[in-house]
């Protein structure tokens, strides 16, 4: 496996204001983040949400199996504008072209959780004995042992302890005691580094996860009223994080080439990532809809031989990895990631531009549940979410607009899939595209106004105040259909063959043994 870039030798420097503030500097007291602090969700970038906007996860599934209902949505809550999840504006982060094909496994570094440095962490394993120490001790250790990575380096000055372990951050560094009220230790203001003993997965908010465990806090949280924040961020080799992540995906009674084609599309998806974000910030992924699902350690039997008999095949076009985008449903209309994902030129490849050369029209999808759906939502709400969105993305037509009279279509895509959105009011129209819509809708998180995804047609009703809209599929639109994958699996269909159809020009090529 590769070695991650730079994590190693990263320290955090701790002061007291109004509040504790947390910032990332070299332990030599050199300012050397390795990876920026930039999220995935800028629109020059590369990653699945690239606007300053509100954020589409890259598959806009339910964390649990494609299904539908969206379990992963939070309870439904009311739609004023108060309410609204909007995120801050991030500046945007350079593309960067698609990696060429890996010949070694890389590491991912996973994103499993966030919370306020305030609180506690408390990890355990499965023996519960820990592995505690640094980043400074960990560089030691991979420095001081011959093409070892960090996750198989011996430990210098780790502290060897039983769990489960109560850690807390504070102005000095790291205070790490048994929670049972035993010994504790404090450890220096660097990245704190936590593995299982004889490789053990890491026991954190009841679910197991393979790899080691890294709490960094958040060069970007903090400062003014807000509190720092800790990241808990798993650096993994990729075969053994993606069983978590089909299992996560795709219903456990699928097909296995269903399966099977999956875990290509996830493994290739991975590594660009990888490569993206490697030396611009602490993750490269999230556990969840903005990346990928990860269980973290499963028993799927069905995920772990759809990952073992795919190992190290990429999907691959000119010799460089494929950003192999998917979601649950296209409902017949597929999208192409330049306009809807992302607007860097690297990723304007055949394989995931469906939607421009009108490719897939028609079957799919169609017997799934999310083929075809429907919802209203009050045009005093549709005129809040638009407002919020246009405040957050510096749109001033959309921050000052008025009670919409009507929403149509304004332009389509090749496959007949809606591209960009006309919102009409008494005094003027303006223009948004479909997939900013839908998240503009999808802020307050209300389950009964989710837009599933961006492919609709709005009937505004002035009598009754509310807007109607039909939607088709489930998710973005890009690359692989879920349930179209598995309507082609049950009726013979290889993972070669799946593959084909929803990239098409790819090739399936093996990066690692």
């Amino acid at each position: 496996m590769t070695q991650r870039e730079g994590f190693l030798d990263r320290c955090i420097g701790f002061a007291l204001g109004a509040s504790l503030i947390m910032t990332l500097v070299g332990c030599a007291g050199d300012a050397m983040p390795s990876r920026s602090a930039t999220p995935a969700h800028t629109r020059a970038g590369e990653s699945p949400a690239q606007a300053v906007h509100v954020p589409p996860p890259l598959h806009p599934t339910p964390t649990t199996p494609p299904s539908d209902t969206d379990a992963a949505l939070a309870p439904p809550s009311s739609a004023d504008a108060d309410d609204l999840e909007l995120p801050a504006p991030k500046k945007p982060i350079p593309p960067k072209p698609l990696p060429t094909i890996p010949s070694s496994e890389p590491i991912v570094a996973v994103k499993i959780g966030s919370q306020p440095a305030s609180q506690s962490v408390t990890l355990s394993s499965p023996s519960s004995m820990l592995l505690v120490s640094t980043a400074t001790s960990e560089a030691g250790a991979a420095n001081s042992t011959s093409g070892a990575t960090p996750a198989s380096a011996g430990i210098v000055d780790a502290w060897r302890v039983r769990g489960p372990l109560e850690i807390q951050a504070n102005k000095n560094g790291w205070s790490v005691k048994d929670a049972r009220g035993g010994s504790s230790r404090n450890f220096a203001p660097c990245e704190l580094v936590v593995r299982g003993v004889g490789e053990e997965p890491i026991v954190w908010n009841n679910t197991k996860w393979p790899g080691t465990l890294r709490l960094v806090v958040d060069p970007e949280s903090g400062g003014g009223k807000r509190e720092p924040r800790i990241d808990l961020v798993v650096d993994v080799g990729i075969e053994e994080y993606l069983p978590g992540v089909i299992a996560k995906e795709l219903y456990a009674n699928w097909n296995l080439e269903t399966f099977r084609a999956q875990a290509i599309a996830a493994r290739s998806y991975a590594v660009v990532e990888e490569d993206r974000w490697n030396g611009r910030r602490h993750w490269d992924m999230v556990a969840g809809q903005q990346s990928q699902a990860w269980a973290g350690e499963t028993t799927n039997e069905r995920a772990i031989e759809a990952v073992r008999s795919t190992r190290g095949q990429v999907l691959a076009s000119d010799g460089r990895v494929v950003p192999a985008y998917y979601s649950a449903a296209c409902g017949g209309r597929p999208a192409s990631a330049i306009g809807t994902l992302t607007d860097n030129p690297y990723h304007d490849i055949a394989p995931v531009s469906a939607g421009r050369v009108g490719q897939r029209q028609g079957r799919c999808c169609q017997a799934a549940s999310v083929a075809t759906w429907k919802v209203t939502i009050p045009l005093a709400s549709v005129r809040a979410r638009l407002q919020a969105w246009g405040k957050l993305n510096a749109r001033t037509d959309l921050a000052s607009i008025e009670v919409p009279t009507a929403i149509t279509v304004g332009d389509r895509n090749a496959a007949g899939r809606a591209v960009d959105l006309v919102v009409r009011t008494a005094h003027g129209a303006v223009e948004i595209a479909a997939e900013d819509f839908r998240w503009a809708m999808n802020a307050p998180r209300d389950r009964a106004t989710t837009l599933k995804s961006g492919d609709i047609e709005v009937k505004v009703s002035k009598s009754a105040g509310t807007a109607e809209i039909s939607g088709r599929g489930f998710g973005h639109g890009v690359g692989l259909c879920q349930h179209g994958a598995q309507a082609m699996a049950k009726s013979g269909a290889s993972a070669k063959k799946i593959l084909d159809r929803y990239y098409p020009g790819a090739s399936i090529v093996r990066g690692w043994n």
